[in-house]
């Protein structure tokens, strides 16, 4: 038995925090989504699956557009005309309400739309049979695990495989991966969108988003091609997104003038390999204080450059999308305020009824209060020292403006 599972593909979804002008980009942002749903159903077709199974939240929102339920109803037509299955339950986002579609559901998919646990049968072209076990959502929450009302491996079938969409939060069917039944062939994970293998005995897998949307999404592998037979299950992972997020540390500790930090960035940021349509990049610059000061003076129109720098040189495959600035441990603090916070502090500190009010924790203390002693003049130079060594660590707003 062989099949793909994918879950989570939001496909109305959009991008989060892309703003390009260029055309190309704007149309790639527009198509992408879609694109990755025929991308998946072309390896079904190539690689000659059973059946495609989708984990749930194949939609983004549970009311989504004519145009988007169009579009998916084509892809698995497409499945339909070469006999091949696909097996779709609805989760969080897209909970199941009847009335939503505007089209009928192509003869080949089988529907999982009870919030309960169901057993649905398929038949296999090799003679084989294969049972399948999940639950679909009908509203935004489930309260309770779904687990206790799986039931035992089919003995009238050749497999059994089980799909859970789902986590260990209260609203999400709560679960953990060691409760779901050992015995079943192979887990379908959905809910959570990084890519991961929880278990290999039995195989349980959280297939991730195959598309990530927002910066975080970056630890995504595809979709998973899965053969079951009776020595085993195996598995692997198929790439089919087209833009790719990635998180990029750049780390300058030298001083360089403003020509050379900017060849430098370049030439850090820059991915040679650029297989995907597009890659989004978001970096973060740990540099020194002169570095951060020189940058956020023009940061703005730095992040501009190299946006357009490495859109040409990568024939539009490179988007920056931001480039954080961290300071180096062994360096200055940035802060969001101006030198005349400390200030203002220092003169409220100086004063003698607030100082001792601040140290009384340790003049209290009967053991060392007797080598405890403030003058006037004591105070003033304490305070005074303590704000330079402060200013010392530290940039500040008005600092970075100049």
């Amino acid at each position: 038995m062989r099949f793909i599972h994918t879950a989570d593909l939001h496909i109305d979804q959009p991008f989060s925090g892309i703003e390009s002008d260029k055309a190309e980009i704007q149309n790639l942002l527009k198509t992408s989504n879609q694109d990755v749903l025929s991308e998946i159903v072309d390896r079904c077709l190539e690689l000659k699956v059973d059946f495609l199974l989708i984990v749930g939240d194949t939609f983004h929102q549970a009311q989504s557009s004519i145009h988007t339920q169009k579009a998916i109803m084509t892809q698995f037509e497409r499945l339909q005309q070469e006999d091949i299955k696909v097996v779709l339950s609805f989760g969080n986002h897209d909970y199941y309400t009847e009335n939503r579609y505007w089209f009928e559901w192509p003869d080949n998919v089988i529907l999982f739309k009870k919030e309960e646990v169901q057993t649905k049968t398929i038949q296999l072209k090799n003679g084989e049979s294969v049972s399948i076990s999940g639950f679909s959502y009908e509203n935004q929450w489930i309260n309770q695990s779904m687990v206790p009302f799986y039931p035992r491996r089919a003995t009238d079938t050749t497999y059994h495989i089980g799909f859970y969409h789902g986590d260990n939060s209260k609203n999400y069917a709560p679960f953990t991966p060691g409760e779901l039944p050992g015995s079943y062939d192979y887990w379908a994970l959905g809910h959570i969108h990084k890519s991961e293998v929880i278990s290999t005995n039995p195989v349980v897998v959280y297939a991730g988003t195959p598309q990530g949307h927002t910066k975080k999404e970056n630890q995504t592998k595809g979709v998973l091609l899965v053969d079951v037979k009776s020595a085993g299950t195996t598995y692997e992972w198929l790439e089919v997104s087209n833009i790719k997020w990635h998180k990029k540390e750049v780390s300058i500790s030298e001083a360089l003038d403003k020509k050379e930090l900017l060849s430098s960035l370049e030439e850090a940021l820059f991915i040679p390999k650029n297989k995907y349509s597009l890659n989004i990049i978001e970096a973060d610059l740990v540099t020194t204080a002169e570095t951060t000061r020189l940058i956020l003076k023009e940061k703005e129109e730095i992040v501009i450059y190299l946006q357009e720098q490495l859109l040409k040189q990568s024939g539009n495959r490179l988007w920056l999308k931001d480039l954080v600035l961290t300071q180096s441990t062994s360096d200055k603090l940035i802060m969001g305020f101006e030198t005349t916070l400390i200030d203002d502090l220092g003169r409220k500190y100086k004063t003698e009824d607030f100082f001792k009010k601040t140290v009384s924790d340790l003049t209290e203390q009967t053991a060392i209060a007797k080598y405890l002693s403030w003058e006037k003049e004591d105070i003033a130079e304490r305070v005074n020292e303590s704000s330079q060594l402060i200013k010392d660590k530290m940039i500040f707003k008005n600092e970075a403006d100049q």
